[in-house]
């Protein structure tokens, strides 16, 4: 179903050039002082567990504004691993997958995609922001955040190099990747499927550490160690993983990009309960 709606320029977002679990731990930092002045006393959904970090932030600042959040995952252990870590009174969980939102037509204020929208293929977008639309009430609001395909900077290679790895041992082993979304496409399809207000915050990638590296390095070996293509596995493990620990060594390494996009279901008046938060105080705050 297409509905008609004002063109999305996709000007600025074009020209942005567009697996290791620590990413999603540092996207999330300090994450419940970027939330400020966003109404939460309605209902929340999140899809995207992370860590774990960002949906307590939310259901603490929900709680107190008597709204509720709840948080989806089509994994039962990750929702039983972050439920141990981090016991938050208000909070549900719903195993699901989120092609099939488990939840009535018009009953969501605000939709939250934390780092999820990579794992949806391009040619499946419309059909997941037609689900989302769904759910959401007249004026629900969506808020959708990931991390871009690295751009050709020098801060960017050891990430690119990361990425590339990745996927050739993935590629090997007959494991799908999902290792940074696609911008452009993900905006055209919630153009298409008719959502208002489209708009763009790009966020500096996070430094790379030595703990990044460590990861990085575990999560190549163990892949590596899966039956593949002797010479494959050699040219990994002599060239391809030494030249990554050589641009991580040459300093001033950054992860990728990321962003946040947000935009409103047609029809009612949640636009105008945003407050004071802007996209402008994730970019400050980032900075900070």
């Amino acid at each position: 179903m297409t509905r008609p709606t004002p063109p999305f320029t996709l000007g600025a977002v074009s020209q942005v050039v567009g697996a290791v679990s620590n990413e999603r731990q540092e996207a999330e930092r300090d994450i419940g002082s970027l939330w400020r002045g966003v109404d939460l006393s309605g209902n929340t959904v999140v899809i995207g567990l992370g860590e774990g970090l960002l949906i307590q932030a939310l259901s603490e600042h929900a709680l107190s504004a008597g709204g509720q959040v709840i948080a989806l995952s089509r994994r039962m252990a990750e929702i039983e691993s972050v439920t141990r870590r981090i016991p938050t009174p208000g909070l549900q969980f719903v195993q699901s997958r989120p092609r099939a939102l488990p939840l009535l037509d018009g009953t969501v204020d605000l939709m939250v995609l934390s780092s999820a929208i990579r794992q949806v293929p391009t040619s499946a977008l419309p059909a997941f922001f037609e689900e989302v639309w769904r759910v959401l009430v007249p004026g629900g609001r969506l808020r959708l955040s990931d991390v871009l395909q690295p751009s050709e900077a020098e801060y960017n290679e050891a990430w690119r190099l990361r990425n590339a790895l990745i996927e050739r041992l993935a590629q090997a082993i007959g494991r799908p990747t999902a290792l940074y979304a696609n911008l452009p496409a993900v905006a055209q399809a919630l153009t298409q499927i008719g959502f208002e207000n489209l708009a763009v915050s790009l966020l500096p990638g996070y430094p790379l550490t030595e703990a990044w590296l460590d990861n990085t390095e575990e999560a190549v070996l163990a892949m590596a160690s899966r039956p593949i293509d002797p010479d494959l596995r050699q040219q990994i493990l002599e060239r391809d993983l030494p030249r990554l620990i050589a641009a991580f060594r040459s300093g001033d390494q950054r992860a990728a990009e990321r962003f946040v996009l947000r935009g409103a279901k047609a029809g009612g008046l949640a636009l105008d309960m945003e407050a004071s938060f802007t996209e402008a105080d994730l970019v400050d705050q980032d900075d900070n």
